[in-house]
């Protein structure tokens, strides 16, 4: 026998009509009536007694419904399951991000994620950006956050935003005074490079200034460069979103020119069809980080050493 079978038998049982068994299975009642003579006809045994135009369950029909419960109660589970994962309230989502989103971006948004999607198991890895996009290469991660990554042939890469590069250091540094900073203002400063693609921006930028681009310190990822800044070692350079962070407390943000932007980008396979979760996530980030710049002091005209305003 078929679950259908048993759900239609259960249902007579309930009601000990078939017409009103029809009426809650949205089915017709000579198709009922039908469905119960062909499972009578199936088991070898009658399943009513038809008496003062009642149905009444027989000893059988009632020890085969006592065995059967257990899978409508998985059935309704497998129901609600399904209904679940169609809104978006029950799976895995494996996230990787690069160090400074991590930071600046990622806890947020995925507290704003995990609110409209309870249930749902998250995790996030934290990797340089090469490394990011191995980990969605290979399928260890759903979707990855990173800004300006290598193009790869079997990776999408979404835009969510573009940001300006701008330039921080301590906010006692000299530096902090002048409404915006050019490389050749930086000639003589204390450098902290951060390795990778956006540092290859700022020695383009240098170049494009005839000014040497000398760091005297190199870190791997743009958040440490900020709390090295914060300690005196030097000025360094960062997105606007990350430099936003409340975490760098003496931290002097300065526009940069000539304007350098930077692409963050939100990355999945090529290769896969991109499920209804990673979609959400998608669409969310994009509300976080629009929310976020709203709130950044574009530093327009304003004093070099103003706060950016974040969270």
């Amino acid at each position: 026998m078929n679950l259908r079978q048993l759900e239609i038998i259960r249902a007579v049982m309930r009601t000990r009509s078939t017409v009103a068994a029809a009426q809650d299975l949205g089915m017709s009642q000579p198709a009922v009536s039908n469905a119960i003579k062909a499972a009578e006809k199936q088991l070898g045994f009658e399943l009513f007694d038809r008496t003062s135009r009642r149905l009444v369950p027989t000893q059988e029909a009632r020890i085969l419904l006592a065995d059967a419960e257990p899978l409508f109660l998985m059935h309704e589970q497998i129901k609600q399951t399904a209904l679940q994962l169609k809104a978006g309230r029950k799976g895995e989502l494996r996230i990787v991000a690069s160090s400074e989103l991590s930071e600046s971006l990622m806890p947020q948004l995925l507290s704003r994620f995990a609110k409209s999607h309870p249930g749902l198991e998250l995790s996030l890895e934290t990797q340089r950006v090469e490394n990011l996009l191995e980990y969605l290469e290979v399928g260890i991660s759903d979707i990855g956050f990173a800004m300006r990554p290598t193009p790869r042939p079997n990776l999408e890469y979404v835009p969510l935003a573009e940001l300006e590069v701008i330039c921080v250091c301590h906010r006692d540094h000299p530096l902090g005074t002048l409404e915006f900073v050019t490389p050749t203002d930086l000639r003589e400063a204390e450098i902290i490079n951060v390795r990778g693609m956006a540092s290859s921006l700022i020695e383009e930028s240098f170049v494009k200034s005839a000014v040497n681009y000398s760091p005297s310190f190199h870190v791997r990822f743009m958040n440490i460069a900020g709390y090295c800044a914060e300690e005196g070692l030097g000025v360094t350079f960062m997105d606007e979103l990350t430099a936003a962070n409340t975490r760098y407390a003496r931290l002097a943000r300065i526009p940069f020119r000539p304007r350098t932007p930077i692409t963050l980008y939100a990355i999945v396979s090529a290769e896969k069809l991109r499920q209804r979760l990673i979609n959400d996530l998608i669409r969310d980030a994009r509300g976080e980080i629009n929310n976020r710049l709203s709130l950044i002091e574009k530093f327009k005209g304003g004093s070099g050493s103003s706060e950016c305003r974040g969270h």
